[in-house]
Formats: C-alpha cells, sequence, structure tokens
C-alpha cells in the first residue's frame, strides 16, 4: 500500500537587526506664535501741545532703553515752577526774619537769667564776706592767743635745755664708771688667761676687747650729747624767743583790721535784695514774649514743607513734558499722534514691544512633562529666603522653525519657565520659550508668527531604540530566539517608556537580541525563521533537494 509522506514546515525568510543598549535624547514637539517679551503703551504723564518728536518715533523705529521720543510745550510747566520758587523764597525768608526776632527774645531771656544769678551770687558772696569779717576776727584774737601761749612754752622749753644739759652731764658720768668696770674685767680676763697659759691662742671675746670697745663708744656719743645739749641751750631759746615776739605783733594788726572791717554798714546787702527783685519781673515778662512767636514758627514751617512738595511736583512736571521710551531695547509696533497735536495725560500716544528678547507660548501634555526637566524656582511658605538661594537652573534647549516663502528658517533658544496653572480645558501645561535677539538676523523672528518647536529634553540611558513599525498591536515585538539549534519566533510585550510617530523607547529587551523588522502578522510563536541580521553574515543555505520526488511507497 502506497503512503504519503508528512508535508515539510514551511521556513519564513526575515529581516531583523541585533539590539544594543544606548542612550537617546528625547525632543518634544510643539507649536505656537511668537509674542514680544513685554508690550507697553506710551503715554505722557503731564498734558500738553507735541512740540517736536525724534526720528525714532515711527512704526518699527528701534529704541534704547529710556530714549528719548518726543517733547511737549513745557512754558505753562516753568511758569509754574518759577511761581514755586517765589511762593517758598518769601516764606523762607519770613522764617528766617521770625527766627531773628525768636533769638532776640531768646537773648532777652539769657540776659535776665544771667542778671538774676549774677545778683544771686553777689549776694552770696556778701554774706560769704560777712562771715568772713567776723570769722577774721575770730581768727586774728586765736592767733594773738596762740603766740602769747607759743611765747609761754618757749620760756618753759628753756628751762628743758638746762635740765638737758645735766641730764647729758649724768650720763657722760655713767659712761665713763662704765668704761673704767670694762677695763677692770679686761685685765682681770687677761691676769686668768696668762695664770691658765692660754693668753696666746685666746679671742678678743675671750679677753674682753669687744665689751672695752662698745663702753667706749657709748662714753664718746654721751660725751656728744653733752656738747650738743649745752650748745642748744645758748642759741636756740633766743632765737625762738624772738621769733615769737615778731608774731604776736603780726597778730595784734590782724586783730585790729579785722575790727574795723567788721564795722563795715549793710547797705550793700539791701541793694542786692532790690536787684534780685528787678531781674525777677525781667525774666518772667522776656519768657511771656518768647511764648508768642513758637506757633507762628510753627505755622511757617508747615506752609514751607507744602511749598517744597508743590516745587518738586512743578519740576517733575517740567521734566516729565519729555516722553520716554521703556526701560527696555524696543520698537514701535502703533503710532497714534504727530507734531503739533494736543495729548493729555495718560493717553496712549503709541504701543512699543521688547527686543531683547521673543517668547513662545508652546503647550506640552502631561506625558511629555514627564520626559522634561521644568526650570522653575522652589518656594516654600515660610521660607523668606528662598528665592535668594535657588539652585542653578538647567534651562533645556528649543529649536523654532518657520516657513518664510520657500525657505525654513530656525532660530535657537531655550525654555525659561512655565505658566503658573495648568490649561482647564486641555489639560496642557504651557511652557515659555526665550529666543534672544529677535531681529538681529536677516529674517527676523517677529511678533505674530507661527512657529513649531523643537524641545530638547531628557536624555534616557541605557534604552533600546525601536523603529515604530516593529512594534505591533498590543506592544508586541517579534524576536527571533535560538531553539535546538534553529531560529524560531518569539513574540514578547515591551513596556514603552516613550514613543512618537517614528520610534519607540523600551528597556524591556536584552542586549544582542533579535528584533524581527519584516511584516509576519500571521506567524505563530515557534515557526522556523530563517534569519537576516542586518550587518551580519547571511546564514548558511541548506540542501532541500532529499525527500522530493515521488512519494514512496511500501
Amino acid at each position: 500500500e502506497a503512503q504519503r509522506r508528512p508535508q515539510r514546515a514551511k521556513i519564513a525568510d526575515v529581516q531583523a537587526e541585533r539590539l544594543q543598549p544606548t542612550n537617546y535624547t528625547i525632543h518634544l514637539p510643539s507649536q505656537g506664535r511668537v509674542q514680544a517679551r513685554a508690550a507697553t503703551g506710551i503715554s505722557p504723564e503731564v498734558g500738553g501741545r507735541i512740540q517736536s518728536i525724534e526720528p525714532v518715533f515711527k512704526e518699527g523705529g528701534f529704541f534704547a532703553p529710556g530714549q528719548k521720543l518726543l517733547t511737549l510745550d513745557k512754558s505753562d510747566y516753568l511758569n509754574a515752577v518759577a511761581k514755586a520758587e517765589g511762593a517758598l523764597s518769601q516764606l523762607e525768608a519770613k522764617l528766617a526774619l521770625e527766627r531773628i526776632n525768636r533769638a532776640g527774645f531768646t537773648n532777652a531771656v539769657s540776659v535776665s537769667m544771667a542778671n538774676l544769678e549774677q545778683a544771686q551770687v553777689a549776694l552770696a558772696l556778701d554774706k560769704i564776706e560777712a562771715a568772713s569779717f567776723s570769722n577774721a576776727l575770730n581768727v586774728a584774737k586765736a592767733n594773738l592767743e596762740q603766740a602769747r601761749v607759743a611765747l609761754r612754752l618757749q620760756m618753759l622749753e628753756r628751762n628743758s635745755y638746762s635740765n638737758a644739759v645735766s641730764v647729758a652731764q649724768a650720763n657722760l658720768k655713767q659712761s665713763e664708771a662704765a668704761l673704767e668696770l670694762k677695763r677692770a674685767e679686761r685685765s682681770a680676763a687677761i691676769a686668768n688667761l696668762k695664770r691658765l697659759g692660754k693668753l696666746e691662742g685666746a679671742s678678743p671675746l675671750a679677753r674682753k676687747e669687744p665689751q672695752v670697745a662698745e663702753a667706749q663708744a657709748d662714753m664718746d656719743a654721751k660725751r656728744a650729747a653733752l656738747e650738743k645739749a649745752a650748745k642748744d641751750l645758748q642759741e636756740k631759746p633766743i632765737q625762738m624767743e624772738a621769733d615769737l615776739m615778731a608774731k604776736i605783733d603780726v597778730a595784734q594788726v590782724q586783730l585790729t583790721e579785722a575790727m574795723e572791717n567788721l564795722k563795715l554798714p549793710a547797705q550793700r546787702e539791701a541793694n542786692l535784695q532790690a536787684k534780685i527783685k528787678v531781674a525777677q519781673v525781667q525774666l518772667i515778662e522776656a519768657r511771656e514774649d518768647l511764648k508768642r512767636p513758637a506757633q507762628l514758627e510753627a505755622d511757617l514751617r508747615a506752609q514751607i514743607k507744602v511749598a517744597e512738595s508743590e516745587l518738586a511736583k512743578a519740576r517733575r512736571d517740567a521734566n516729565r513734558t519729555i516722553v520716554r521710551a521703556p526701560m527696555y531695547p524696543g520698537r514701535i509696533t502703533e503710532k497714534r499722534v504727530d507734531i503739533g497735536q494736543v495729548v493729555a495725560a495718560g493717553s496712549v500716544l503709541a504701543t512699543a514691544i521688547a527686543t531683547d528678547f521673543a517668547e513662545v507660548r508652546l503647550p506640552v501634555s502631561n506625558r511629555q512633562l514627564a520626559h522634561l526637566n521644568i526650570p522653575e524656582p522652589l518656594v516654600g511658605t515660610n521660607d523668606t529666603q528662598a528665592l535668594a538661594n535657588q539652585p542653578a537652573q538647567n534651562r533645556p534647549p528649543v529649536e523654532l522653525r518657520a516657513e518664510i516663502g520657500s525657505a525654513v528658517h530656525r532660530w535657537p533658544g531655550h525654555i525659561d519657565r512655565a505658566e503658573g496653572r495648568f490649561d482647564a480645558i486641555s489639560q496642557q501645561l504651557f511652557l515659555i520659550a526665550q529666543v534672544p535677539e529677535p531681529y538681529r538676523e536677516r529674517h527676523p523672528l517677529r511678533a505674530g508668527l507661527f512657529v513649531r518647536a523643537d524641545i530638547t529634553g531628557n536624555t534616557e540611558d541605557n534604552v533600546f531604540v525601536l523603529k515604530r513599525h516593529t512594534v505591533r498591536r498590543g506592544n508586541e515585538v517579534a524576536l527571533a530566539v535560538e531553539k535546538d539549534g534553529a531560529m524560531v519566533l518569539q513574540r514578547r510585550r515591551v513596556e514603552i517608556l516613550w514613543s512618537n510617530e517614528r520610534i519607540i523607547l523600551t528597556r524591556s529587551l536584552q542586549s544582542g537580541d533579535v528584533l524581527i523588522t519584516s511584516p509576519i502578522d500571521y506567524a505563530t510563536n515557534g515557526q522556523t525563521l530563517r534569519v537576516q541580521v542586518a550587518g551580519e553574515a547571511p546564514p548558511p543555505a541548506k540542501n532541500n533537494k532529499k525527500g522530493k520526488g515521488k512519494p514512496s511507497v511500501k
């Protein structure tokens, strides 16, 4: 019976690539319309007729920060300044005159106080002087009595000098007797040493020689004392008595003068009492006069402050007739007035935009924000120094592009900040991109232009970059794996980190995995494959002739 051979499984030929991890920088697309960093309506702070305009004051004109744009007629304001200056000068002159008058009243008070104090001091001195006359009389009496007592004491002292001579004579005789005794003791000691045979080696103390020398010195001192006492007896009492007699004469003269001074009348005290009463009345009147100009001076100072304020305002108004540009480099976008026109304070003369930076509001979704570091400050409610201590911010680069004519132009910039809240409808956050010097290029980045943006996001490390078509439905990829010496199909689900219309990033694979890039929608897991890996040698061809032809028959 003939038997049919089993049909051999079909081997599919596929293209593949070997995967290796890499670092990939994510680029986020967005779009928006260019707007100026700042837009300002230029308005005068005062009104008037436009007297002149500057060449830059025109639509499209560029200006520097604070540059003069136009000038208003200032004649009325200069008149107001002159009037305010005159009023201020008049008030200052009144104040100066009032201060002079007040100084006169102040001097009158000072003079009255000085006169009163002088009279009081003179009265006190007169009383002291009267007391001093009485004291001088008592002192003179005491000096006279003291001199008389001293004379009597001197007479008694003369007797003491005589007694001193007698005492010195007795002391001398006593010393002479003591010297004779010491000499006798020395002779007895020498005789005793001779008898004992020890005189040759005996010390001066054993021979009583120090005692004899001491007694001799004492006798010499007593003789000198006797001579001094005898000399004092003859000289001092006479001289001291003469000095005391002279003191007694001087004390008698002083006593006589003190008695005469004490007789002076007390008329000076009465005169001084009258002067004190007059000075007190004058002081009261001067103080009353001083109170009157104080209020007037205070009123004048208040009026001067008001006049100074009015003068400062008049000068500011005169200076404000020069209308200047905002304090940033910019450009006039709309001009509404011209020379000769009368304008009111606060009316808009022109509109201007800043030209140092151009800004674009770029919407990004929540999914995109996960791959972007937004430069935002970290601020705490109770941290008052948070803004001053911020770490350095990394501002992501951004490239703007737009078609102008048939050419595509690009402008580099950076993300400066994010707006304060999400859009309530789209749930997107708007980032503010800044481009410095937007008018520096030949094709400037003008306000109102629609641009597309490419924001440089974070760099993902060790990821696999897969082409979009290699990821099938359900986030599955087809891998070629080796099994029993053959390459077979294996489907694997991957987790997507990020994707766009061209690529997908994932970390769900391994280095060296073989990713099938050919379409194999209907292949099944485990199906044998013939794989051609990009960049590698093709697999060896197998001989398939064996088994072909007619089926074998048993």
